[in-house]
């Protein structure tokens, strides 16, 4: 009895709390409306794939017309030339570039090694990994290429007429990397890229998110909840002391959060072409972000309680709509959406510094954007501290 009497105080205390029941009601009805108006019933038939037949010969135009075909993609782009292929990639209106070889099918025809190329888009890395581990593993599933047997009009009925050839070798997936300069194309080392190689700079993110963002939200709440920061002002200690504090606090705890479940990644297979120093570095901007947005969202208000919800609140927004798990169609609404919210543009560089191997300046902008969430949410955090302090 006295069991079910706390469980109704505890019940008649979560309702008294407004911001908590305002979320409750509203964020599912809010996530409910945008998911089903937003994303598209044919996502995947949405993407803009190009394919590049550079094999002229006889047997290699009736080889592209039957990919073609296999495709079936309404919006599917053939590139004529090399001058159209640069002008594509230049342009970057395509979530992947297929690219058929010189002598493709005549390699293939002889039993000798084939290769095709795929050609991420560097602005939708997420999209050209889910086409490059898609033609990845039909090529690894394939056991063989069929072909009719030469033998006697007896034998070949006998047999099935049709037989497997598991001596011919499977063509190979390799990744071109373009250059954001010029749009010329570089093979990647890696070579045996995966779904993990996307996924594992997600997971980074997230521990970065769990630990800095929410942490230094509920730390700040849970100050002001039990008048801690009252209690350090009146003895003289300044704001932004105070603030810096718990900033250089969670800025450390999520970068070796962060740089943890990276290497974790590592240490199981995951492939990285970043240069160390270069990751190091988004990691901290990254890390400052993140955290000045907790702060800011827990600024204007005074419980641990309502920090921690609205921040939890606010990560599976920004997973859902961000642009993180599920590719977003290009011209929706939520494509614009997506651009308010830093995780998308921490992601962006991550994946474009460890799976494409760019460089520094091939992120600058990320780092900038970063930099400058982080500085606005710094100054409004302390703009909405001093206001609900004096109130």
């Amino acid at each position: 009895m006295k069991a079910l009497k706390m469980s109704w105080y505890e019940i008649k205390k979560v309702l008294r709390n407004r911001a908590v029941l305002i979320l409750t009601l509203i964020v599912p009805i809010i996530l409910a409306f945008l998911g089903s108006s937003f994303y598209p019933t044919d996502l995947v038939q949405n993407f803009q794939l190009a394919l590049y037949n550079q094999d002229n010969s006889f047997l290699g135009n009736i080889a592209f017309l039957l990919i073609k075909q296999f495709l079936n993609f309404e919006n599917t782009l053939e590139i004529k030339n090399e001058e159209q292929l640069q002008q594509v990639i230049m342009q970057s209106k395509y979530d992947s570039i297929l690219i058929i070889p010189k002598g493709f099918t005549n390699d293939l025809v002889n039993r000798r090694q084939t290769t095709l190329y795929i050609v991420p888009n560097p602005h939708k890395i997420q999209n050209s990994m889910m086409i490059y581990t898609a033609f990845k593993a039909v090529f690894d599933e394939l056991a063989g290429i069929p072909e009719i047997r030469v033998d006697s009009t007896t034998n070949f009925l006998a047999g099935g007429g049709i037989g497997i050839d598991e001596t011919r070798p499977k063509p190979e997936i390799k990744m071109l990397i373009p250059s954001l300069e010029d749009g010329s194309l570089v093979v990647s080392s890696s070579t045996n890229l995966g779904i993990n190689d996307m996924f594992a700079p997600l997971v980074a993110v997230v521990a970065i998110l769990l630990l800095s963002m929410i942490g230094i939200a509920y730390t700040f709440g849970q100050s002001r909840e039990m008048g801690l920061l009252d209690l350090y002002i009146s003895n003289g200690l300044k704001l932004r002391d105070f603030v810096l504090s718990k900033l250089i606090a969670y800025i450390i705890m999520g970068f070796l959060a962060g740089l943890f479940s990276w290497y974790m990644f590592r240490l199981f297979g995951v492939h990285s072409q970043a240069a160390p120093w270069n990751l190091i570095l988004l990691i901290l901007v990254s890390v400052f972000a993140f955290s000045t947005f907790g702060l800011f969202l827990s600024s204007f208000l005074k419980t641990a309680k309502a920090s921690s919800f609205l921040v939890t609140a606010i990560i599976g927004v920004m997973f859902i709509f961000g642009g993180i798990l599920i590719p977003i169609p290009d011209g929706s609404f939520l494509q614009y959406m997506a651009n308010i919210f830093p995780i998308k543009y921490s992601l962006d560089a991550w994946r474009k510094l460890t799976v494409l191997g760019y460089g520094l300046f091939q992120i600058s902008n990320e780092i900038i954007i970063l930099l400058c969430f982080g500085i606005t949410f710094l100054l409004g955090s302390i703009l909405f501290i001093k206001t609900t302090q004096k109130a």
